[in-house]
């Protein structure tokens, strides 16, 4: 291997297997050198960045070796005024919060173990956070990507220009597909200015049909929320996300718990200055690496009452409605009370390896599109060399 590659002495374990060698490549040169090196060697690579996401994904393999692009972590360009920037996979959400957040602005991506979790991670799962709601997902504002294919080579398309058509939109294609058509090694990003203030506000109900029916007036009074989740940590909590001009922060907060009031008295309320502790509950549920199994299954928010309603008696079920994005979070310990709780069209974003066996952990797919996917698939990596089996329908 090169000279810019590491074999690392550990291990990565994904659903029961084990994985060696480990190589971690510290520059795109070398990475495309391990992929050729894979293609001509007629292996399998298992692709993984920090490993804060790998529970995610169908059991696939076997794997001959792992790539990591924990090392691939450079800030490649980055023009404030242009309100773009350029990373490799790498780089963590803590990473660009402190070098965003010192320009006063921002990404609004949230997960849990920020130190660790990668943009790439974020990419390649296409897993997004509440604060979509406020600020759209990670796919909406890529502007631009590079990427090696399965055979070493190295394709770009769109640019460093907010407003940008160049090239085929690799961008939609590459994101959610876990790897399996092409390593990520550089995304250009649209960032944005991050407000002067900003507000946690916390409101617990009793009944989660008290709850549910504060966070649907919250939904459709036209205040600008950042984030609105319900959860279910001491009874229901109703958090919501503020970020806002200083002048008026502290008016939108009074009319945000005015709304939350409406037609059940408040008895439990906290508003935090740290527009984190909104997240908190989130990130709390979606932990791949808990050990837990966790589970998201997409409702639109008119029918998840009755899902909250079923969940309130289950024993160690914590949930999370994204009530902004139409997503309903589970997270449990894994057993067959947990697999019938979440239903049949859930996403299991993390689940034991025996457990995946005979299941398609991306839920229920749409028969007319699985042969869309399988053409990309085929098209892109014809002789299965990169995350084999382990995207939708077992690719």
């Amino acid at each position: 291997m090169s000279s810019n590659v590491r074999t690392e002495p550990f291990t990565v374990d994904v659903d029961g297997a084990t994985i060696a060698p480990v190589e971690t490549p510290e520059t795109v040169e070398a990475l495309s050198e391990i992929v050729r090196q894979v293609a001509r060697d007629r292996l399998r690579a298992l692709l993984v960045g920090n490993g804060t996401r790998l529970a995610f994904g169908n059991r696939g393999g076997p794997f001959d070796v792992a790539i990591s692009t924990a090392r691939l972590n450079r800030v490649i360009q980055y023009e404030p005024d242009d309100l773009t920037l350029a990373v490799e996979p790498g780089c963590t959400l803590r990473q660009l919060r402190e070098l965003l957040g010192a320009q006063g602005q921002q990404v609004t991506l949230d997960a849990a173990h920020p130190e660790r979790a990668t943009i790439g991670g974020s990419f390649a799962t296409g897993l997004s956070s509440p604060r979509r709601l406020g600020g759209g997902a990670l796919k909406d504002w890529t502007i631009g990507i590079e990427v090696v294919g399965p055979d070493g080579a190295l394709a770009k398309a769109g640019g460093m220009v907010v407003k940008n058509v160049t090239g085929f939109d690799m961008m939609h294609v590459h994101y959610g597909a876990l790897g399996a058509l092409g390593v990520v090694t550089r995304l250009n990003l649209k960032v944005f200015p991050k407000p002067d203030a900003e507000r946690s506000i916390a409101v617990r109900y009793e009944r989660v049909g008290d709850a549910y029916a504060a966070g649907v007036a919250l939904l459709a009074s036209q205040l600008q929320l950042s984030a609105l989740t319900i959860d279910n940590e001491n009874g229901w909590r109703v958090r919501v996300r503020l970020d806002a001009p200083a002048t008026v922060i502290e008016q939108l907060a009074q009319r945000v718990l005015s709304v939350a009031a409406a037609s059940v008295p408040l008895d439990d309320t906290t508003v935090s200055h740290d527009g984190r502790q909104a997240l908190a509950a989130f990130e709390h549920v979606v932990d791949l690496l808990s050990g837990r199994a966790v589970a998201r299954v997409s409702l639109p928010t008119s029918k998840q009452l009755p899902a909250l309603k079923a969940l309130a008696g289950l024993k160690g079920m914590a949930a999370c409605a994204d009530l902004g994005s139409g997503l309903l979070y589970l997270a449990a310990a894994p057993s067959t009370v947990m697999l019938a709780a979440a239903g049949p069209h859930a996403a299991w974003l993390a689940l034991p390896g025996e457990l995946k066996t005979g299941r398609d952990v991306f839920g229920a797919v749409d028969e007319r599109s699985l042969p869309v996917v399988r053409r990309l698939k085929a098209a892109f990596d014809p002789a299965g060399r990169l995350n084999t089996g382990r995207w939708v329908a077992g690719l």
